[in-house]
């Protein structure tokens, strides 16, 4: 099995680095290949609007350090995609990054379904977000981004860590890191 885990926060450390942790390191002492890719250490750029996706590939023509990242989402089998929440909204390391997920993305106009994955079925995805707001809050985020995973064709699974202090790397996330073991045991 073939795991990749996309840190979109800005700390290597940080709580939704450290769930997604938890969820890999179970993952990968059940003998699962894992690939970590930490966006905020990597050059790139976002999505230039060219639709060269769309009219001359079949995925993103920029050839930069997200490459490898958007390869490597045809041939996972479970992708962690994990952000904490910034102004109400994903971080902007992992904004720049998921735009340039529309390469995945067929488009047929004239079809009844214009819209398809080129990503081959069978995939999960597990979406972690952290927040410092309570759960109520926010919810619009979980469900933007759960509706392109579900176009992707993912079966989703969702993990949010929510009320938390900002700013701290020593932040009690034990709830979620339990909730990401038992999924990957449930998983692999």
């Amino acid at each position: 099995m073939k795991v990749i885990n996309i840190l979109g926060s800005p700390r290597k450390k940080g709580t939704s680095s450290r769930i997604a942790k938890a969820f890999t390191d179970v993952m990968e002492k059940k003998g699962a290949q894992i690939e970590h890719f930490y966006l905020n250490g990597m050059t790139y750029k976002g999505c230039q609007g060219c639709e060269k996706c769309h009219t001359q590939q079949d995925k993103c023509i920029l050839k930069d350090d997200l490459t490898t990242v958007l390869d490597a989402l045809r041939t996972a089998d479970v992708t962690v995609f994990s952000s904490p929440v910034y102004y109400g909204d994903i971080s902007g390391q992992f904004k720049s990054f998921f735009d340039r997920t529309w390469s995945h993305v067929a488009v047929d106009p004239e079809s009844e379904n214009p819209y398809s994955s080129r990503l081959p079925e069978g995939k999960t995805a597990v979406f972690i977000l952290t927040q410092g707001d309570v759960e109520a809050k926010h919810e619009d985020v979980l469900e933007r981004y759960s509706f392109f995973l579900d176009l992707y064709g993912y079966d989703l699974k969702t993990i949010r860590a929510t009320s938390l202090r900002t700013g701290r790397l020593d932040e009690d996330v034990s709830g979620a890191q339990d909730e990401a073991v038992k999924l990957a045991e449930m998983l692999f």
